[in-house]
């Protein structure tokens, strides 16, 4: 599995910044702003290509469709699978996973309408699959199979 995040949380580091809700946060829209809105799976290709070579991959973290429509220009025959939570499921995930960039309620709040402003919403409803994860993590691991078999993997 390769992750956007970490994309963007490496260039957090490498602006010698904490990793903190403001920091990544203004990292992730300042990239997008100099580098175009793709910028950040496009830092990801090399990565996605080379992995590729073995195996199907995972990508996991993607915000916008212009990343979406970029990835598709690269890499043929890409999926999208979309996992859709409640926001009170995903606040409690946060709260509890422990990194320095998640912050408090109204830190989730600001990410929250930074992340559907760049188009979420969109970028979901073009995923060729969606799955709901408002259970246990059993639950979404059997859900995701199910979906990744009805697609043919």
């Amino acid at each position: 599995m390769l992750s956007l995040g970490n994309v963007v949380r490496a260039e957090v580091a490498a602006r010698g910044l904490d990793e903190s809700p403001e920091n990544v946060g203004k990292t992730a829209v300042s990239m997008r702003e100099e580098y175009g809105e793709d910028i950040v799976i496009v830092r990801l290709l090399a990565r996605i290509e080379e992995a590729l070579a073995d195996t199907d991959v995972l990508i996991d973290g993607m915000r916008q469709p212009e990343e979406m429509e970029s990835l598709k220009q690269h890499i043929p025959n890409v999926m999208v699978l979309a996992v859709s939570a409640s926001e009170t499921v995903r606040l409690d995930w946060l709260s509890s996973r422990g990194r320095g960039e998640d912050g408090s309620i109204d830190d989730f709040s600001e990410r929250e309408r930074r992340e559907w402003g760049w188009g979420l919403d969109v970028l979901m409803s073009q995923a060729d699959a969606i799955i709901i994860n408002d259970g246990s993590l059993n639950q979404l691991s059997n859900r995701s199979d199910e979906i990744l078999e009805s697609l043919g993997f």
